[in-house]
């Protein structure tokens, strides 16, 4: 009993070595691509790489303690553009592993600092926030077209039963004092009828976020800016593709066909200094 209990955990241990080990490879594969001196292109090129890659619901959960996850094998809307964020980050500012370990926990924790399931940035607009604070990146949202977005956003705690780690009433305290402090701040957004006009302002790499109809919720889902011609694309990691894809329609159209999208708001990565 001892033994198979002893051989089940080297099975398991192995198996997570053999896990960080791959990511690794492919983070070195993803480290090849061509440099620019532009972030947005660069975060272009990172989320490119990550075409045809299957879509997995949840990425993030399930962990019986918070901890980074780093997973390029299989993502959903947000891990899409957190990995092309932090890789093209981490190409530019510091180009390993633990580089780019270290922005994507700054780019998904409050303060970069791993505290609990309440840490992490669950909201997009708080995501946002969070990110424009520490310099990474700016909501361009008002420049591009954008008037003013109110919603009382508490779909977590008005949804416990939906996120496991709020049935801890310590945990769904501190997630109710984000959404409080989201709900404190002004933000916009560019209503679907302004989406086509916007498109000509938006860039290469911008992270665009849909806002939701659905009650409680900032947005229902995020990729990133690919410009052709005179329109823009996007890079998504689509739940009915089953995969990151690039929407077959310009970003308009695009959002006009999902009826739970009632408009989107726009974030731009600043310029950092790229490694000669």
């Amino acid at each position: 009993m001892i033994r198979s209990i002893f051989l089940s955990i080297f099975i398991l241990a192995s198996d997570n070595l053999s896990a960080q080990l791959s990511v690794q490879k492919v983070f070195g594969q993803k480290m090849e691509l061509p440099d620019s001196r532009d972030i947005g292109t660069q975060v272009l090129r990172m989320s490119e790489s990550f075409l045809g890659t299957p879509y997995v619901a949840g990425t993030l959960e399930g962990n019986p303690v918070e901890k980074l996850v780093c997973k390029f094998d299989g993502l959903d809307c947000t891990t899409l553009v957190e990995s092309a964020v932090s890789l093209a980050v981490a190409k530019t500012e510091n180009p390993t592993y633990e580089g780019f370990k270290n922005e994507l926990t700054k780019l998904r924790y409050r303060d970069g600092n791993i505290d609990g399931y309440a840490s992490r940035l669950h909201y997009v607009l708080d995501w946002m926030y969070e990110n424009e604070k520490r310099g990474r990146l700016e909501n361009i949202t008002a420049k591009v077209g954008g008037v003013p977005f109110k919603k009382d956003i508490n779909f977590m705690t008005n949804h416990s039963n939906l996120y496991p780690a709020l049935a801890e009433s310590a945990v769904w305290e501190k997630v109710r004092e984000q959404e409080n402090l989201i709900n404190s701040r002004e933000y916009s957004y560019i209503p679907k009828t302004g989406i086509q006009k916007a498109e000509p302002m938006l860039h290469n790499g911008d992270i665009v976020a849909f806002t939701s109809s659905v009650e409680g919720l900032d947005v229902n889902h995020m990729g990133i800016i690919s410009r052709i011609g005179s329109r823009a694309y996007l890079i998504h990691a689509s739940l009915t593709g089953k995969k990151v894809i690039m929407s077959s329609v310009p970003l308009a159209e695009y959002v006009a066909s999902v009826p739970k999208h009632t408009g989107m708001i726009v974030a731009r990565l600043n310029d950092i200094k790229v490694n000669e």
